[in-house]
């Protein structure tokens, strides 16, 4: 009897045995092959937007640094003709099925409102946003003193504390809206960021931005010791963020200007760059009389100097993976608004 009941048991144990080694083969088979059809669709097909973008502007070697016009008028109108354009192509290629709710999306973006001049917002973090809260709080008379505090004040400007949600549809259905975007080159947008924020490297004050080193930390399997970041780490840090949480849920400083403000789904009437800030918003505060804003006022104007030889010496060094993996972030940002693509960007693309 005892030896019967071994037997069993061996047989139970053998099967067992067998049973585990089948499942875990069968695991490691769907993982493999799961994994070569993820790499294949992301490194070899280049399927939809980064087709459109690599094949006709990074191989056939336009790096998109066509001139704008000099007259103001003029470059805002073709910037809204390009985004128009590249809306409709991205739509049409991607084959998208339809473009988002517009109310879905004017409840999404981060807007600010002023409802004597029916004039609509849309502001990016490390994009001009301070300076346009300020601006429009001058629009309602507040002085010096009171702009301080732009945070208290913030029912009175942001527009998801001014207007409830039926009244939102009637200020997107009125045909006197207008409606302006502020947007930022994203390689020159993530400098700003490490600098402000991180403390051009040496450390963060923010929990939320802590939080963000330390899980980064994790991910490199190295030691947690302090909040600092060098530039290459804090890319790599961009790249994990959109990873695990994607575009959209990217934290507010890093996320692409696509994702905030609906560009494709939201008719803006002026799309602002801030580079020429301070142009374009001369030429619209005329067109639309707004009187007491002061198109030379910049919050947070940190870069300084020449632009093209500021922002560009963080890459220097940057390994061509992680550039890659930048410009896939922020693929929309660079295909909806023509930014241009450095050299070293090209250079790293071309590689792939």
């Amino acid at each position: 009897m005892e030896s019967l009941r071994w037997k069993c048991n061996c047989l139970q144990s053998s099967l067992g045995r067998s049973l585990l080694l089948r499942a875990r083969k069968r695991s490691f088979i769907f993982l493999v092959c799961g994994g070569f059809l993820l790499i294949h669709f992301w490194f070899g097909l280049k399927s939809g937007l980064r087709r459109i973008y690599l094949d006709e502007r990074v191989f056939a070697g336009d790096d998109g640094s066509a001139e704008e016009s000099h007259d103001v008028t003029q470059r805002l109108l073709e910037r809204k003709e390009n985004l128009l354009q590249k809306c409709s192509e991205m739509e049409e290629k991607l084959e998208t099925g339809g473009k988002e709710s517009i109310f879905k999306s004017m409840i999404k973006a981060k807007l600010l409102y002023n409802a004597e001049h029916k004039l609509m917002v849309c502001v990016v973090a490390k994009a001009g946003a301070s300076t346009w809260r300020r601006h429009m709080l001058t629009l309602l008379g507040l002085d010096e003193e009171d702009m301080q505090h732009t945070t208290k004040y913030a029912k009175l400007i942001e527009a998801k504390k001014m207007i409830d949600l039926r009244e939102m549809k009637e200020v997107l259905q009125n045909p006197h809206t207008t409606w302006i975007m502020n947007t930022r080159h994203p390689l020159e947008r993530l400098v700003s960021t490490y600098r402000d924020k991180f403390m051009d490297g040496n450390g963060v004050k923010e929990m939320k931005l802590i939080e963000y080193v330390r899980w980064m930390k994790i991910e490199r399997d190295e030691t947690y010791v302090n909040n600092s970041l060098t530039f290459q780490e804090f890319l790599e840090a961009v790249i994990l963020d959109n990873e695990r949480n994607g575009r959209a849920g990217m934290s507010d400083y890093l996320r692409p200007s696509s994702t905030v403000c609906s560009p494709c789904a939201l008719s803006y009437d002026y799309i602002i760059r801030t580079e020429t800030f301070s142009e374009d918003l001369a030429c619209i505060a005329n067109k639309l009389q707004l009187e007491g804003m002061d198109p030379a006022l910049r919050v947070n104007n940190k870069l300084g100097g020449s632009r093209s030889t500021t922002y560009r010496e963080y890459y220097k060094g940057i390994p061509y993976e992680v550039l890659r993996g930048i410009f896939f972030v922020y693929e929309e940002d660079f295909f909806l608004f023509g930014f241009d693509l450095p050299s070293f960007l090209l250079e790293a693309l071309r590689e792939w």
